[in-house]
C-alpha cells in the first residue's frame, strides 16, 4: 500500500512535524511512504526522516533555489482555500502557487491513502481528494480551540473524507456530537513518539525544563510567576524554555522585571529536542492548551517527569497523577500549584527518580510502532468501503513493483551496488562523556571501518588550519556499520575557537561534509563539571552550526573568572563567580574596568577572593557614569594580580556554544552629572563579560 501524507512545512520542527515523521517511519516498515510537503524552506529537514520515507517539495522557498526570483514573486498571491486557519498568518503562508500545485499532485498521485495533517490541508484533501482513495483527516489541535469560522469550515469538510482522526478520545467525542449524522468515521489515536535519540535523564541537574510555541496559550508569564516562588526557595535551580513566537519579547522583559535573568533562559528551539529533554530533572507544561500531548510524551520518553496543568485532553489521557508526573488545575492559582508541585518534585529525590522511571514506561505505549498498527487496523476496516466505492477490490499496483520492504527495485539495486549515498553529507552524532571526552557516532552504510578520519578543522583564529584527525572505528563487534571516534579530553588540548568536523578518507582524496546527528550535551549540566579546576578553564562544546553541520566551540585559559550571577542595583552592578586555574587563585586581585579602545583604567578597586577561589565584585553605578565619554561605550572587565596574570572574567562553562542570545541581563540607569546613563551587562562572542553603557543626551561614542 502506498501512502502519502500531506504536511504544509516538513522542513520545520513543529510538534505536527516531529509526530508525523516518527508515524511515517513505522509504516514505511509494511508499506510505500511520502512525505509531500507544500513548501521547503531549508536544505535538510530536521528532524530528518527514516531512510524509506521519501520527501517531495511542491514549492522551493529556499533562497538558494535555482528558481526563487520567480517562485518568490508567485507566492505573493494568497490561496483561497480555509483562510480561517493560522497557517495564513504564518511565515509560509499558502498561496496560489502551492494550491494549483497541491491540486495537481493530488489529481495524479497513485497513493492509496492520503493523510492530511492541519486543517488547511483536510479542507485541500476534502475539495480535491479523489474518491477511489482513503482520504484521512488528522486534528493535532483540538476542537474547542478552533476559532468559529475554521471549525465551520471543518464541519463542512470532514464529512467529505472516508475517516477523520483526533489525538485523544475526548476530542473524538466532541466532533461525533457536532457531526453526528456526517459518513466519515471519527476516531481518537493518539500521537506518537519515538525511541529518544538521546541518553534519557540522569536526573542530577537542577534544571527544570519547558517548551513550546511562545504564544499566550502556553501561559509562560504564569510561569515564571511560579517560578519566582521556585527559586526564593532554591535559588540554584533553573528554568530553560524553548521555543519561537511573538510572546518572546514579552517574557524578556518579565525576566528581567521578577530578576530572574540568573535562572530563566530563553533558549530558542532547537532539532531535535531530545538531548534539550534529556538536560532536565522536571518537565513543566504550563499550557492553557495541550491536545495532542507531543510535549508530554518527547519530555516522558527521555525519562523526565511531568508537571503539567490539567488543560484539556491530553494530559489527563496520558499522566497518571502521582504515579508518572504531577496534574495542577488549569484555572484559579496556577501560579501557586505550579510552585508547589515543582517544589515536591525538586525536594523529594526518591519520588522524583521513582516518576522518572514510571514516565519512561508510560512512554512506551506511544511507540510508533504501535501507533502504526491503530492506523493499519484503520486501513483495514475502511478497505471494504473504498471497494464497494470503487466497485473493485484495492490491490497493490504492479506498476509500482514494489520490492517487499517499501523501497522502488532501483533504489534497492544501488543499494547493492555500494552506491547509494555518495557524495551525500554523513549524519554523525556527538555525545559528552562524564570526563568531558567527546564520542562521536555515525551509522553511514558507505563508510568502511577503519578507511575514514573524523577530521576536526579550527577555523575564524590566527591558528585557524590547525587540524585533528581521528579513525573512525566499529563501535563494538556486530554493530554492523556503526562508527565511533572518540576525542579524549586528557589526550587533546584544542586552541581556543570554533572548529569544522567533516569526514575524510585516509589516502586524503576524498572528503565528506558532516550533518550534525543527536548532540547530547546533558553532562556539561552535571554540578561536578561545572567546578573551578587546578588546570583552568578547558571547556568542549559540541554544537549544530546554522547550515546544519556539526561544530565545536572550544575554549582553554589556563586562568579564567567564570561570572555566575550577576545583580543589577540601583547604584552598583554585583557579581559572584570564581576562579579557574590554580596560578588564578594564587594572588591578590584587583577588579579594573576601562573604555574599550582605552590603555588607562577607568575604575580599579579591590577584589575578595576567599581560600576557596570564589570571588565578589562591585561595580558603582557612579564610576562609570563619571567616565561615561557620551554617546554608547563598551568596557573591558578584568581581574588583575600583583605581578600574576590579568584575568578574563566571563561565562564559559555550561552547554551554550554562543549565549550571547540566550543569557541576557537588565538595564541598570543612573542619574550623572551630564545626563542619565544606562549600563547593560552583555557577552562578547568569546563570551567574556563586558558593560555597555550609553548617555542619554548626545556627546561621543568610544569604538566598540
Amino acid at each position: 500500500m502506498k501512502i502519502t501524507f500531506l504536511l504544509h512545512d516538513a522542513y520545520g520542527s513543529s510538534g505536527t512535524v516531529r509526530a508525523t515523521l516518527a508515524l511515517a517511519g513505522a509504516l514505511a516498515d509494511r508499506h510505500d511512504v511520502e512525505i509531500v510537503s507544500n513548501y521547503r524552506t531549508t536544505d535538510h529537514p530536521r528532524p530528518a526522516p527514516a531512510p524509506r520515507v521519501r520527501t517531495r517539495a511542491l514549492v522551493d522557498l529556499r533562497p538558494s533555489s535555482r528558481h526563487y526570483a520567480g517562485t518568490a514573486a508567485q507566492q505573493r498571491t494568497p490561496g483561497t482555500v480555509c483562510p480561517h486557519d493560522p497557517v495564513h498568518q504564518g511565515p509560509t503562508p499558502p498561496s496560489a502557487l502551492g494550491e494549483a500545485r497541491l491540486a495537481a499532485h493530488l489529481k495524479d498521485t497513485d497513493a492509496d491513502v492520503v493523510i492530511a495533517t492541519r486543517p488547511y490541508l483536510t479542507c485541500f484533501l476534502a475539495e480535491h481528494g479523489r474518491p477511489d482513495q482513503l482520504r484521512i483527516g488528522q486534528e493535532h489541535a483540538a476542537r474547542a480551540h478552533h476559532p468559529d469560522a475554521l471549525r465551520d469550515a471543518l464541519d463542512v469538510a470532514v464529512p467529505l473524507l472516508d475517516a477523520y482522526v483526533t489525538a485523544s478520545a475526548a476530542d473524538a467525542r466532541a466532533y461525533r456530537r457536532a457531526l453526528h449524522s456526517a459518513p466519515t468515521r471519527v476516531t481518537a489515536i493518539p500521537v506518537c513518539t519515538p525511541e529518544p535519540c538521546a541518553e534519557p535523564s540522569a536526573g542530577t541537574s537542577r534544571t527544570v525544563v519547558t517548551a513550546g510555541r511562545l504564544t499566550p496559550a502556553a501561559q509562560y508569564d504564569r510561569l515564571l510567576d511560579a517560578f519566582v516562588k521556585v527559586v526564593a526557595v532554591h535559588p540554584d535551580w533553573t528554568l530553560r524554555v524553548y521555543g519561537h513566537g511573538r510572546e518572546r519579547g514579552r517574557l524578556r522583559r518579565r525576566i528581567d522585571e521578577l530578576a530572574l535573568h540568573d535562572n530563566v533562559l530563553l533558549m530558542g528551539a532547537p532539532t531535535p529536542m531530545d538531548p534539550e529533554w534529556a538536560k532536565g530533572a522536571i518537565a513543566v507544561v504550563p499550557h492553557r492548551t495541550e491536545p495532542s500531548g507531543t510535549t508530554l510524551l518527547e519530555a516522558m520518553s527521555c525519562g523526565v517527569p511531568v508537571v503539567s496543568t490539567d488543560c484539556d485532553h491530553a494530559p489527563r489521557e496520558i499522566i497518571t497523577h502521582g504515579e508518572d508526573g504531577l496534574l495542577v488545575p488549569a484555572e484559579g492559582a496556577v501560579e501557586d500549584a505550579l510552585a508547589d508541585a515543582l517544589c515536591r518534585l525538586i525536594e523529594n529525590d526518591t519520588e522524583r527518580r521513582r516518576m522518572a522511571v514510571a514516565a519512561r514506561r508510560t512512554s512506551v505505549r506511544f511507540r510508533p510502532r504501535h501507533i502504526a498498527a491503530q492506523y493499519d487496523a484503520l486501513f483495514l476496516d475502511l478497505e471494504p468501503e473504498l471497494a464497494a466505492r470503487a466497485g473493485h477490490s484495492r490491490l497493490p499496483r504492479a506498476a509500482r513493483r514494489d520490492t517487499g520492504d517499501g523501497l522502488p527495485l532501483w533504489r534497492r539495486a544501488l543499494e547493492r551496488a555500494g552506491l547509494a549515498g555518495l557524495g551525500s553529507p554523513v549524519r554523525v552524532g556527538c555525545r559528552v562523556l562524564p570526563d568531558g571526552s567527546l564520542a562521536f557516532r555515525t551509522a553511514d552504510p558507505a563508510l568502511a571501518p577503519d578507511a575514514w578520519h573524523l577530521v576536526l578543522l579550527l577555523r575564524d583564529t590566527a591558528a585557524a588550519g590547525e587540524m585533528v584527525r581521528l579513525r573512525l572505528e566499529l563501535r563494538e563487534p556486530g554493530t554492523g556499520t556503526s562508527l565511533q571516534a572518540r576525542l579524549d579530553k586528557g589526550s587533546w588540548a584544542l586552541a581556543e575557537g570554533h572548529w569544522a568536523v567533516f569526514v575524510q578518507h585516509v589516502s586524503g582524496h576524498r572528503s565528506r561534509p558532516v550533518l550534525a546527528g543527536p548532540v547530547e550535551t546533558a553532562r556539561l549540566l552535571d554540578p561536578a563539571a561545572r567546578r573551578p579546576a587546578d588546570a583552568g578553564c578547558s571547556a568542549w562544546i559540541p554544537y549544530p552550526a546554522p547550515d546544519g553541520g556539526l561544530a565545536l566551540r572550544a575554549w582553554h585559559r589556563p586562568a579564567h573568572a567564570e561570572v555566575s550571577s550577576i545583580a543589577v542595583g540601583d547604584t552598583a552592578i554585583r557579581l559572584t563567580g570564581s576562579l579557574h586555574g590554580s596560578a588564578a587563585r594564587a594572588h591578590h586581585y584587583r577588579f579594573r574596568a576601562r573604555l574599550r579602545g582605552r590603555h588607562e583604567w577607568a575604575f580599579d578597586g579591590p577584589c575578595y577572593v576567599d581560600p576557596y577561589g570564589d570571588f565578589e565584585i562591585g561595580i558603582p553605578l557612579a564610576a562609570v557614569a563619571e567616565h561615561q565619554p557620551g554617546g554608547r561605550a563598551r568596557w573591558d572587565l578584568r581581574l588583575s594580580a600583583y605581578g600574576g596574570p590579568e584575568v578574563r572574567l566571563g561565562m564559559l562553562t555550561g552547554d551554550l556554544a554562543d549565549r550571547r542570545d540566550v543569557t541576557t541581563f537588565p538595564t541598570a540607569s543612573y542619574e550623572g552629572s551630564e545626563g542619565r546613563v544606562t549600563v547593560t551587562p552583555c557577552l562578547t562572542a568569546d563570551h567574556d563579560l563586558a558593560l555597555v553603557s550609553s548617555l542619554a543626551s548626545g556627546g561621543r561614542s568610544v569604538p566598540e
